[in-house]
């Protein structure tokens, strides 16, 4: 419950009015803003929605086939191509130019989010160990990397934001604050493999004794 609140909250602040117009002023706003929807709030969410058993409350048809929809290598696709195709395609232009598209690129940003999260930090979990780890680390560098070419480039992707050094501002702060949100979770999903196996190895010192 702390976890869906938490994740409640820190939607609200990232959905506030606000932000809106801190994102509209600068660059480094507008990321900070998507990293709190995909990088805090939306695994806090499934964290919270898991530990209620939200899956298991729906009818068993609809449970099973929305467990089958998260397929992680769809899911993991559709997260990574998101960033990148928002972030190049001049869809982050017309967003921050038109409040409807701006919407529209929170709900994709969010509901890719809840996607990408739930295999490993949802209940049912469709992946298991050294795949969970994979699965995160792996997003985490290919999502990163947006950020890197934002940092090293040296033209100005989106004309609503002409200023370089903001662009590169905006670029570390995806690089580095990305890299520490992620990190954090890897790690987390490091430890429950790691105690996993700790809990097998004594599973199976036990049966053969």
């Amino acid at each position: 419950m702390i976890a869906l609140l938490a994740g409640i909250a820190v939607l609200v602040a990232a959905l506030g009015p606000w932000s809106d117009a801190a994102a509209d002023r600068t660059l480094a706003a507008h990321m900070i803003q998507h990293m709190a929807l995909t990088m805090m709030a939306a695994p806090l969410l499934v964290i919270g929605l898991s530990s209620l058993r939200v899956l298991r409350r729906l009818p068993a048809r609809l449970g099973r086939g929305l467990v089958r929809l998260v397929n992680p290598l769809v899911v993991w696709v559709a997260f990574v191509a998101t960033q990148w195709l928002v972030h190049f395609t001049g869809l982050y232009e017309r967003a921050a130019e038109n409040s409807g598209i701006h919407l529209l690129e929170h709900e994709l940003f969010l509901v890719t989010a809840l996607a990408f999260w739930w295999p490993v930090l949802g209940s049912p979990s469709r992946l298991r160990g050294f795949w969970r780890v994979a699965y995160v680390g792996s997003a985490m560098q290919a999502t990163i990397a947006v950020g890197i070419v934002l940092l090293t480039s040296n033209h100005v992707y989106y004309p609503h934001y002409p200023s370089l050094d903001g662009q590169h501002s905006a670029g570390a702060l995806m690089w580095v604050v990305g890299s520490l949100l992620m990190v954090g979770f890897l790690l987390l999903v490091a430890w429950e493999w790691l105690k996993t196996e700790e809990r097998r190895a004594l599973a199976r010192e036990a049966y053969g004794r």
